[in-house]
């Protein structure tokens, strides 16, 4: 779990998974939209996210990422859609001099399947499993 700042909708957070391959420096982060977070609309403001994000993932997987894959997840555990079907989305970010920017452009869908193979076959558990197992923020 991880906070941020929403650019729209103040305070948020979100749930943070993410898989790294060190022989080539590539990460893949998943980023679940919850339902019970003060601010929605992860896909509004994707570039905060991202940029939130990333010290976590270099400090937990390396300080020396080449390259991330970022996925936007959702489900019934979110806003999103609730009850609808797990989706997720790569949101193609653009690097500028401080920090990320999300134009909308390049997004694409990838299936459960997808998502699994780029986490080297292991398929994500599911949110509320992941989330039972934390400690609340505070």
């Amino acid at each position: 779990m991880f906070r941020w700042r929403h650019r729209l909708n103040g305070q948020a957070y979100s749930l943070l998974r993410a898989v790294y391959d060190p022989n080539t420096g590539h990460a893949v982060a998943v980023v679940s939209e919850l339902a019970d977070s003060p601010a929605h609309g992860i896909t509004y403001d994707f570039a905060d996210v991202a940029d939130a994000a990333l010290p976590l993932l270099r400090a937990n997987l390396s300080p020396h990422l080449a390259s991330l894959l970022w996925i936007a997840h959702f489900g019934d555990f979110s806003s999103h859609d609730p009850g609808g079907p797990e989706t997720f989305t790569a949101i193609a970010l653009k690097v500028e001099g401080d920090g990320y920017r999300d134009d909308d452009q390049g997004d694409r869908r990838l299936t459960a399947d997808e998502v699994t193979r780029l986490f080297h076959g292991r398929p994500l558990a599911p949110v509320p499993d992941v989330l039972a197992g934390l400690e609340p923020l505070t």
